[in-house]
């Protein structure tokens, strides 16, 4: 019944065509991850989870969700070096699918965090994982995204920088609806080849910013400049020197821009 609901007016091509729906589970990533080492799958695979227990974020976070107001999936990508930079893929996507299907000011922190304002709406966590059962493709990619929807509060310690969309909007919204037109937005992104970084750039609000960052305890005001090549963050600091960062370790969560 629950897959049901996914998978039926879905229109994409792959993308979900392989559905898996827990009502349960500690992590999809795990999901995956464990599959994945017991079998082939086609490309685009999807496991979904109604509830999560033991959900990852960046940087060792943990991303839980005890109550069926989230929509919590891994998306399992067979071929991900035919497009660069693609842990960047499920934030644009979304950005985009926000800004037509809500009329959202929807906007992308760096990496792929996605913000209302300042408050966090959703979250990835990309992994690169051995894949022995596919040929002539050694590794695979595990997109795993969590999106607030329908939450009504948070638990006091993350209240001030999480956000769902039924606070934002007011109103409840159906989670498969926006899991089929998130996922083709994310298909159809992925299949075009167009230049994530470019199109990163018109997600976000932060390119021009001053924004507080910490490192080795040390709190600094740095300008976001651009976004390199291969992703990388650049900054400049208060006498004009650059620097590349290649880990979203240092920003801080509360940054105003």
């Amino acid at each position: 019944m629950f897959k049901d609901a996914f998978k039926q007016k879905l229109e994409t091509h792959t993308f979900g065509k392989t559905l898996f729906v827990f009502e349960s589970t500690d992590s999809t990533n795990t999901r995956a991850k464990e599959r994945l080492k017991e079998s082939a799958l086609p490309e685009g695979s999807v496991f979904v989870a109604l509830s999560q227990t033991a959900g990852r974020g960046t940087g060792g976070r943990s991303w839980e969700s005890n109550t069926a107001d989230s929509l919590l999936f891994s998306l399992v990508l067979q071929t991900p070096l035919q497009q660069k930079n693609v842990s960047f893929l499920p934030a644009i996507a979304l950005v985009r699918t926000l800004r037509k299907s809500a009329g959202l000011d929807a906007h992308v922190k760096w990496p792929n965090d996605v913000l209302v304002d300042q408050r966090k709406l959703a979250g990835i966590l990309c992994e690169s994982v051995n894949h022995p059962h596919q040929p002539n493709q050694s590794m695979a990619w595990i997109v795993g995204v969590g999106v607030n929807i329908n939450q009504v509060s948070f638990p006091s310690v993350i209240a001030e920088q999480a956000v769902s969309l039924r606070q934002i909007m007011g109103k409840s919204y159906c989670i498969e609806a926006l899991f089929q037109a998130y996922l083709l937005e994310m298909e159809r992104l992925y299949y075009s080849k167009e230049d994530l970084i470019s199109l990163w750039l018109t997600c976000t609000k932060m390119i021009g910013k001053t924004i507080i960052t910490k490192k080795n305890g040390i709190q600094r005001a740095l300008k976001v400049v651009n976004l390199s090549l291969e992703g990388y963050l650049i900054l400049e600091d208060a006498n004009g020197k650059l620097e590349t960062w290649m880990s979203s370790t240092y920003l801080e969560i509360g940054t105003k821009y």
